[in-house]
């Protein structure tokens, strides 16, 4: 199975810090539940903000235009697209092995507010994405890689690369065909030291990798 043309329609949704969100768990739950391959449609500019209802102004892609069409800053959804295809997976035409993920972190009606999706990269490194879709609550989490084989749990080891995008670098500001993102930063980037009794901390409404090598058995 191929998506072949996946966005986020227009509107403030779309270009506020959802639609990060939005897109990381779309692209990976994909390809996590067998799809093939998925396409976002798609990055070039070609309208300047427009509505979705009444007072809901935006657009479904990587960059805001003026109405001339020229570029004036990126969207949300560019730097989501930017750590999935350069921070979590490696940018690099070689297999990748997907793996089961799952998060224990719900709502009082049991919705999953923590989403989790696993890879083994080229390179030998395990990477995770993490997605905390709680827009008021950060969350401390520990990581737990179960081997079904070996009936053993292991955890990051040493150096692990943290990259980080959530309000605390993007704010979208809604003022119709005007509206603007203030911040609108890249991830921000760390190293910090995986041990078995590491936690690591998910910013309220935010994406995170984390990448590094696991402990011996």
């Amino acid at each position: 199975m191929f998506d072949t043309e996946t966005n986020d329609h227009g509107g403030d949704a779309a270009v506020d810090i959802f639609g990060a969100l939005w897109l990381g768990d779309s692209f990976a739950g994909f390809l996590t539940a067998g799809g093939k391959a998925t396409f976002y449609y798609h990055a070039l500019p070609y309208s300047p903000p427009h509505p979705a209802c009444k007072n809901s102004w935006g657009i479904y892609r990587m960059f805001m235009t003026d109405r001339n069409y020229n570029i004036k800053q990126k969207t949300s959804q560019f730097y989501a697209a930017q750590m999935i295809t350069q921070d979590w997976v490696q940018p690099k035409d070689a297999e990748h092995k997907l793996f089961t993920a799952a998060s224990d972190i719900k709502d009082a009606d049991r919705h999953i507010l923590v989403t989790a999706y696993a890879l083994l990269r080229p390179d030998g490194q395990w990477s995770l994405l993490l997605i905390n879709k709680d827009h008021e609550t950060p969350y401390s989490v520990r990581i737990v890689f179960h081997d079904a084989e070996s009936k053993t749990d292991r955890s990051f080891e040493g150096p692990v690369d943290r990259i980080t995008f959530g309000r605390a670098q993007y704010a979208w500001h809604s003022a119709g065909r005007e509206g603007y993102a203030d911040p609108d930063n890249p991830p921000l980037r760390s190293t910090v030291q995986g041990t078995e009794d590491s936690s690591y901390t998910l910013p309220a409404a935010s994406l995170t990798v984390l990448r590094g090598t696991l402990s011996h058995r």
